[in-house]
């Protein structure tokens, strides 16, 4: 479950201009998936809620566990948001 975390971190704060002061549109997009409540920010609860439904997202068979299988899933996925 870490690498989850800090793969959706990691897509959330990637950029290739890594010190501009404004989200570009892909961030702003993950940043509005990550910040449920639409207030602007994002809480450590809405970090753990977001993580859960991803997870539930790409467990397809629902066992609990993510296979290489549904990881190729996520890749087409991440790649429809684009």
């Amino acid at each position: 479950m870490v690498w989850i975390k800090i793969f959706f971190l990691f897509l959330l704060f990637y950029s290739s201009i890594a010190h501009s002061a404004k989200l570009n549109e892909e961030e702003e997009m993950y940043f509005n998936f990550v910040d449920l409540n639409n207030d602007g920010v994002i809480s450590y609860e809405e970090i753990k809620q977001s993580l859960n439904l991803l997870f539930q997202i790409i467990d397809l068979n629902q066992d609990n566990k993510i296979s290489q299988n549904e990881l190729n899933e996520l890749k087409g996925i991440i790649e429809s948001l684009r």
